[in-house]
């Protein structure tokens, strides 16, 4: 084995063992943002992501809030993409960067205007 070849094991390893890739990039997006302040809960059906200083729409989502998923996009040659609640692609997974932007803007606290369209 060469020096600068990664071993077979290392080739889908990520830090958070028993999951998949997908989960993998979805906890590492909920680490970011909630290093910036927001509520998240990784559920099985994707990262559930709350801004409590955001007034939601209603009684029944009283702060900001989105789904983000993470799946292939067909699009994109199968590769991993971050989508919204509504099912809109954000940015491919391993740009995490980018998601926690978009995320951030969309549960912005935009001071007393309606809540986006699509968040939970």
């Amino acid at each position: 084995m060469s020096f600068d070849q990664p071993r077979e094991t290392d080739a889908e390893s990520t830090s958070f063992s028993g999951l998949s890739v997908a989960e993998a990039r979805l906890a590492a997006l909920g680490a970011h943002l909630r290093a910036h302040r927001l509520v998240v809960e990784l559920t099985s059906t994707g990262l559930k992501v709350r801004n409590l200083d955001a007034p939601g729409c209603c009684d029944e989502n009283p702060v900001l809030s989105d789904k983000i998923t993470c799946r292939p996009f067909a699009r994109d040659g199968g590769h991993l993409w971050f989508f919204d609640s509504s099912g809109h692609p954000i940015t491919e997974a391993e740009r995490t960067v980018d998601a926690v932007v978009w995320v951030k803007g969309r549960l912005a606290n935009r001071d007393g205007l309606p809540a986006a369209e699509g968040t939970l």
